[in-house]
């Protein structure tokens, strides 16, 4: 296959990936590293443009290369500043427009211009760096629920970086006088690399942004809308897989139902705008205090449950009373005013009786209905039905 030929597949392929990264980012305007994907592929669109003026035209050869091969640099920079900003919500681009500027000043040292292989030498390490950093950026973020999409850009950058650092010993060590524009092997295999690689990539992306869509509407379908705290429909699933588990581990799980004393006066007094705000302020500050790991339901109207596994009595006691303390002590801003909030929990743990989860999230309801029926602003625990507040917790 000639230079020429290679050199038109190349763009084309670059095109497509500008294109596609383009179309997606049109219909997902918040994912914002789909900005970065397209520059990449830009970027080595432009790298190939100057690469067909090279071959085709008289241009100055010192800033055609320099321009040429920061292009090329720049669209393996922002592969890795898309994937950092996918994975950790944060823009690297000053590494980019770093990379150019470096890049373009390498050119400028005696030699660099002559000698492709100093050129090989001198930038293929920069971008076997760009593509390590953009796989240990994937590799160490890997959260279960999406982390699977991820193994097929990591195994593209693997195989990528792999015939890099291959190509780059044969021409360390290699006999091959290799030219600017040529038909040798290392130039052709190179160019094949380059676009397997941009296509696979696009794949790649288009699979991970498709897949991270329906992550989000499979989340919408399980989580409350004003609270944020998963709904009714998501209890079911993870209840029983939080459930058997306990059965097999011998441990217990338990429920924490909270509800709001009163909330019928604010909605009254104040409007249902004052007491969506009252449901979400109770919902922050519950989540302040329970364990990071725990699954928080809303299960209708002003009445929540908190999953807590392999617990035990005393700690489950003390997550409650935390709760009803940070929301006691907390003030809620409504219009004007100032309102302090007070919540009934009912309390209760799984037991060799219980059929199922739902045994024992019916006696956590059940103490709940205790509490408010002891005069509110307390806990009350399944197990004896009536648990005083605490004070202080040890």
């Amino acid at each position: 296959m000639d230079t020429t030929t290679l050199i038109v597949c190349t763009l084309l392929v670059s095109l497509v990936m500008t294109l596609t990264m383009a179309a997606m980012y049109f219909v997902n305007r918040e994912e914002r590293y789909l900005l970065d994907w397209m520059a990449s592929g830009t970027f080595f669109l432009l790298s190939n443009i100057v690469a067909i003026f090279i071959t085709f035209y008289q241009v100055p050869i010192q800033l055609s290369l320099a321009l040429g091969n920061a292009f090329y640099i720049a669209g393996h920079a922002t592969i890795f500043s898309g994937v950092y900003r996918c994975v950790y919500k944060r823009s690297v681009w000053r590494l980019v427009f770093g990379a150019i500027i470096a890049v373009i000043l390498l050119h400028f040292i005696p030699g660099m211009t002559e000698s492709v292989t100093t050129r090989i030498i001198t930038f293929y390490p920069i971008i076997i760096a760009l593509n390590v950093s953009t796989l240990i950026a994937l590799f160490k973020h890997r959260p279960a629920d999406i982390g699977r999409v991820y193994w097929g850009l990591m195994a593209v950058l693997f195989l990528f970086i792999m015939q890099l650092a291959v190509r780059g010993g044969i021409t360390l060590f290699g006999s091959e006088n290799l030219t600017l524009i040529g038909d040798q092997f290392m130039q052709t295999s190179g160019t094949l690399a380059v676009i397997t690689f941009l296509f696979l990539l696009t794949i790649c992306f288009t699979f991970i942004i498709t897949w991270k869509k329906e992550l989000k509407l499979r989340r919408a379908s399980v989580t409350d809308y004003l609270t944020g705290w998963l709904n009714r429909k998501a209890l079911d699933s993870i209840a029983t897989r939080e459930y058997e588990r306990s059965a097999r581990e011998k441990t217990h799980l338990g429920f924490v139902i909270i509800d709001i004393d009163h909330f019928k006066r604010i909605n009254d007094k104040f409007g249902h705008c004052a007491g969506d705000a009252a449901l979400k302020k109770v919902t922050q500050l519950a989540k302040e205090v329970i364990r990071g790991y725990d699954n928080n339901f809303r299960l209708g109207g002003e009445e929540f449950a908190v999953l807590i596994s392999d617990t035990d009595e005393q700690e489950i006691t003390e997550i409650a009373e935390r709760i009803r303390l940070r929301i006691l002590q907390s003030k809620i801003n409504i219009d004007t005013s100032q309102i302090t909030l007070t919540v009934s929990v009912g309390i209760a743990l799984s037991t060799p009786l219980d059929s199922s989860w739902h045994d024992t999230l019916e006696r956590a309801d059940q103490a709940l209905y205790e509490a408010k029926r002891q005069g509110r602003n307390r806990i009350s625990s399944a197990a004896h039905m009536s648990i005083e507040p605490q004070s202080q917790l040890t």
